[in-house]
C-alpha cells in the first residue's frame, strides 16, 4: 500500500488488517458515526481497471441473499478504492483456529 489511511469517506475509521490477497487489502473499520463495526477493503490505483469496482456491482446484484454482506460505500479515497462493508462475523480462518 502506498499512503497510510486513518478514515474513509470521513467516517470509517480503519482498524486491524483481516487479510490481504492478491489486489486488495481488508480491514476492519468503525463507522464513527454510528459505532457499527465494518469491513473495508482497499485496492491501490492502478488504472482504470477495478476488481473492487467490479465487487461492489456483483454484490449489489446479490444483495439480500444469505450470507452476502450488505454494501455500504464504494468510491475513491486518496490513492485507493474502497469497498465499505457489512461485517458479518469472524474469517473462516479464526474459526479454524478457535476451534482446531
Amino acid at each position: 500500500m502506498n499512503k497510510v489511511l486513518v478514515r474513509v469517506d470521513g467516517r470509517f475509521r480503519l482498524g486491524e488488517v483481516l487479510g490481504s490477497g492478491s489486489y486488495a487489502v481488508m480491514y476492519s473499520a468503525q463507522n464513527i458515526i454510528n459505532d457499527d463495526n465494518v469491513a473495508l477493503k482497499l485496492e491501490t490505483v492502478v488504472n482504470h481497471s477495478s476488481s473492487v469496482e467490479r465487487e461492489y456491482w456483483i454484490l449489489k446484484q446479490l444483495e439480500g441473499g444469505v450470507g452476502i454482506p450488505r454494501t455500504l460505500w464504494f468510491g475513491r479515497e486518496s490513492v485507493y478504492h474502497a469497498l465499505v462493508l457489512e461485517h458479518l462475523g469472524p474469517s473462516l480462518h479464526q474459526l479454524f483456529l478457535v476451534n482446531n
